[in-house]
């Protein structure tokens, strides 16, 4: 291994232990999408998903700084049903010598017109080698969405709000995580998302995001995050309830990430 790729492979691992990955919808405008719904808001803010009214399965694929070691692979499925709307998920983040697996189990469900709200269980296991052992914890998150006016939306979310014990050795804990957007429709074309996103280990995130109708079923989508600086980038396409993401996101210091996402609904 490269010196610059195990420089990249030592930083990453060393903060990892995240709350699972967003699609290539989300990622080009930044992962500001806390606020936003559908499918992949198993892994964001479990809220949107109150707002599907169909049976939607999806799989997505992220390479994080052209490493396979660092690559990201999910699964996603959600069911409509009268009483509220569950989703199963499942995250794969590492390699053959390090890996991050997390399953969830979502539930969502709209109260009134306005509000809904989300909560999901998930058992995260990290397989290491030996000499360190394989370590697993359940822990939680929960989120909220509203409307307060017609072309608005906002949302919060908490991940892991109890801060679940990894490892004894030095108290280990998977990190937790603060979020809120907001996002403005602007017409049925055209919406602006802004995020705000804390954890536990690291300093305020701000996240911004454009998302622009070209054509029908055709998107252009843009965005911008800080610390570490980040500009994203990508587009969408939907056809007979088959969508296709994907996104490309500049790093301040390390090479450039890809992301692909196909969902289909039913």
């Amino acid at each position: 291994m490269g010196k610059h790729r195990f420089i990249i492979l030592a930083v990453l691992l060393a903060t990892a232990v995240t709350a699972g990955a967003q699609d290539g919808n989300f990622e080009a405008m930044a992962n500001a999408s806390v606020m936003q719904n559908g499918l992949w808001s198993v892994n964001n803010n479990q809220a949107g998903l109150a707002d599907l009214q169909k049976f939607a399965v999806g799989i997505n694929y992220q390479n994080r700084f052209q490493l396979a070691e660092t690559s990201t692979k999910s699964v996603a499925a959600a069911l409509h049903t009268r009483t509220g709307n569950f989703a199963l998920s499942f995250n794969r983040f590492g390699y053959s010598q390090y890996s991050e697996n997390s399953f969830g189990l979502a539930y969502a469900r709209q109260f009134g017109e306005r509000v809904s709200a989300g909560l999901q269980f998930d058992y995260l296991n990290i397989n290491q080698p030996s000499a360190y052992g394989n370590n697993g914890v359940f822990l939680f998150e929960v989120g909220l969405q509203a409307k307060p006016i017609d072309n608005m939306q906002v949302g919060v979310h908490v991940f892991n709000p109890t801060r679940a014990k990894m490892a004894e050795y030095e108290d280990e804990r998977v990190n937790t995580s603060f979020r809120f957007g907001v996002n403005y429709f602007f017409s049925d074309i055209v919406q602006l998302a802004a995020e705000v996103e804390k954890t536990m280990q690291t300093d305020l995130r701000c996240k911004v995001g454009l998302e622009y109708q070209l054509i029908s079923n055709l998107y252009l989508r843009t965005g911008f995050r800080s610390k570490p600086n980040e500009f994203c980038f990508g587009a969408g396409y939907t056809f007979k309830g088959l969508t296709f993401d994907f996104a490309f996101s500049t790093h301040q210091y390390l090479p450039m990430s890809t992301q692909v996402s196909l969902k289909y609904s039913l």
